[in-house]
């Protein structure tokens, strides 16, 4: 067994993982179990993507994302949403106050959408089975 410094911070944040890793897995977890989890479910990003991602967040162009991890986990799912087969026709132009708006809107009421994109979907799809039911009727 090797003795590691940490500073307070550190420290702080290795005990409130460990805590979560005991709240998922409902075992004793150590802080050994909780740098392990670390390293397993890291992705490494190249320094200027990671600057760019947190400059453009700084400067309000990446509207509803507080931190970088915020961005890439949604642009991860994003993407797995498209390679899952579902194919896009057309992008909108959408005002980008109106976009932010809405972002803000969602958050602040508790609306059951994760952001704009979900929302416009789900009022797309929900159209489209009026209009089925609106043909099965006629």
């Amino acid at each position: 067994m090797k003795t590691l410094k940490v500073n307070d911070e550190t420290h702080e944040k290795l005990t409130s993982l460990v805590g979560e890793l005991i709240a998922q897995s409902g075992r004793m977890q150590t802080y050994a179990d909780a740098i392990t989890s670390m390293l397993e479910k890291s992705i490494i990003l190249p320094e200027d993507l990671l600057r760019e991602i947190s400059e453009a967040i700084k400067k309000g162009k990446l509207v509803g994302y507080t931190t970088p991890s915020d961005f890439v986990r949604d642009a991860v799912r994003r993407r797995l949403e498209e390679v899952k087969g579902e194919e896009y026709y057309v992008e909108v132009p959408i005002p980008k106050e109106d976009y932010e708006l809405l972002n803000e809107v969602i958050e602040e009421t508790g609306a059951p959408y994760r952001n704009a994109d979900e929302y416009i979907r789900d009022h797309i799809r929900q159209r489209l089975k009026e209009y089925e039911e609106y043909k099965a009727r006629k």
